[in-house]
């Protein structure tokens, strides 16, 4: 390593020098060309720069002598072999193939407990609701209350309104399409009955 510095050092020392060698001889042929008459000092000048020149690349070339030789040892490795049927390769340095994939045994799952029956629960059927008919609306009378005339069943539509700040409220009776009675309410107690 100190030997390749030192070279490196001593090429650019003799670069410098020899750049101002021929910058200073650039410089006196240039200075003679325009005074002729002064020979013999621009050959002094010129003997002068030259010797200069000369002492600066002596000293930049001298080095030492390295103390020791340096070995560089070859660490090549021989990847292609030649043999008698041609190029082997020296399969020494291929990495070695992955191992084999082995599918993973899956455990079959556990037997299935046997399920407790559920447990059913009786429904509740209601009756159907009575139907009413148009002698059940016959029997009502007026003041009768709200509550006898919906024992009696179910009414196909109810209409509820205020009039003249009472609560009025009518029922009408049908079967399939035909209707057959309309009861009037007034404040919760029937008021009139009109069958069909």
């Amino acid at each position: 390593m100190r030997l390749v510095l030192r070279f490196s050092m001593l090429l650019a020392v003799a670069g410098l020098a020899w750049s101002q060698a021929l910058t200073d001889a650039a410089g006196i042929v240039a200075g003679g060309s325009v005074g002729t008459g002064a020979g013999k000092k621009v050959g002094q000048g010129v003997a002068a720069v030259l010797q200069n020149v000369n002492a600066t690349a002596t000293k930049a070339a001298r080095t030492e002598k390295p103390s020791a030789k340096i070995a560089y040892k070859s660490s090549a490795v021989a990847v292609l072999q030649t043999g008698p049927g041609g190029v082997v390769k020296d399969h020494s340095l291929v990495p070695p193939p992955p191992p084999k994939k082995v599918a993973a045994v899956v455990p079959p799952p556990p037997p299935l407990t046997p399920s407790v029956p559920a447990v059913t629960t009786p429904r509740l059927v209601l009756p159907p609701p009575p139907q009413v008919t148009a002698e059940d609306l016959k029997t009502l009378a007026s003041g009768t209350s709200k509550a006898e005339v919906l024992k009696l069943g179910a009414p196909a539509s109810r209409v509820t309104m205020f009039e003249e700040g009472h609560l009025v409220e009518i029922f009408r009776y049908q079967a399939r399409d035909f209707a057959f009675g309309i009861v009037h309410l007034s404040d919760g107690s029937v008021t009139s009955v009109q069958v069909r």
